[in-house]
């Protein structure tokens, strides 16, 4: 294998592992910036849902008996409207805390299910204790991988009532973060191909002149010294043949005086 393709190869696989790495954090980096904007945009979401519920009419509703109530009706068709308007394609639904659990009380779903509970997550801490709005990261459930968002309904003394929550699958965030994969992909693609291609170039123009110099040094050996060394540039390459140049006028001179 030949100098020029040894060096090509060597500088094109460093530069697919440089251009590798940097892709692979671009693709890191993307994942954050698009789970934190999704997220952000939920709790925009919920946020300003929650401050259109009446949490006291929110706090009439206990049971599975009052699933045709007027307050349970009026409510969720609320948070149909907010779903729609923000085009979720997920349930939107409100809870509210009992004991070390939560409970739901009102959901967009046709078939209600007052009453049934759902294990606290420390996200919703902030929500539950102090009344902020707040997000999550992707995270796992019994129902999936989700991203949630959360914020306070109060009722009409600013008394805490419950918590709205938004949620989008982790299907649909994985959907868009692969958008970004394959604009990244290609776009590391094209740097590679570049990459390589400049590495082959490089190569012969450094090898060009290392197979010169290998080809008067052999015609030096053969007593031929009347051929000057000159390579053009001040790059190493240039400084040996320089260096050549002065062994061969060196030995010319030489050569003559014994002759």
């Amino acid at each position: 294998m030949s100098l020029a393709v040894r060096f090509a190869l060597f500088t094109s696989f460093l530069s697919l592992f440089v251009i590798g790495g940097i892709t692979y954090l671009s693709y890191r980096i993307s994942y954050g910036q698009l789970e934190s904007a999704i997220g952000q945009r939920l709790e925009a979401i919920v946020r300003t849902g929650a401050l259109s519920l009446d949490g006291t009419l929110h706090d009439t509703i206990q049971s599975m008996n009052d699933a045709q109530s007027p307050a349970f009706l009026a409510l969720r068709e609320q948070l149909r409207r907010l779903k729609a308007a923000n085009h979720l394609d997920t349930d939107v639904y409100t809870m509210r805390r009992r004991g070390e659990q939560l409970e739901f009380v009102v959901m967009t779903n046709e078939k209600p299910f007052i009453g049934d509970t759902y294990s606290i997550r420390e996200e919703m801490l902030p929500t539950l204790n102090r009344g902020e709005s707040a997000y999550t990261r992707v995270y796992r459930d019994t129902h999936g991988m989700w991203i949630s968002a959360y914020a306070p309904i109060l009722d009409q003394n600013g008394q805490f009532s419950g918590l709205l929550e938004a949620d989008i699958r982790v299907e649909t965030f994985l959907a868009l973060l692969a958008e970004r994969f394959w604009v990244l992909l290609w776009k590391a693609v094209g740097f590679a191909l570049f990459a390589v291609a400049m590495s082959f170039v490089l190569a012969r123009r450094v090898t060009r002149k290392l197979v010169y110099l290998t080809s008067v040094t052999e015609k030096i050996s053969l007593g031929k010294l009347n051929q000057p060394i000159s390579v053009p540039g001040r790059d190493e390459v240039a400084k040996l043949a320089n260096s050549l140049e002065r062994m061969r006028e060196s030995l010319r001179l030489a050569s003559e005086m014994i002759h």
